[in-house]
């Protein structure tokens, strides 16, 4: 942890702002700093998976053995494995 100095204006700003997002002033920095750093491309990457759910016609199918039988089915990966 580490601490950081904030002008009184700009720690009124955040103080706000944060209430209005319903977080911490901590997490509001970190989570700016984050997107600041990351170009936010990662931090929406997360949400986005974060936030989904299987459709209902996958719903009771895992998707580790449903992708496993794919590539065991797969006819690009039979060729090369034949090429070898």
């Amino acid at each position: 942890m580490h601490r950081i100095e904030i002008e009184d204006d700009l720690y009124e700003k955040l103080k706000t702002y944060s209430h209005n997002l319903n977080v911490s002033i901590s997490e509001l920095i970190k989570r700016f700093t984050e997107q600041t750093i990351e170009g936010g491309s990662v931090i929406k990457a997360r949400r986005f998976f974060d936030n989904l759910t299987p459709l209902e016609s996958f719903e009771n199918i895992d998707p580790e053995s449903y992708v496993r039988k794919i590539r065991e089915t797969s006819r690009l990966n039979k060729a090369l494995s034949d090429d070898t």
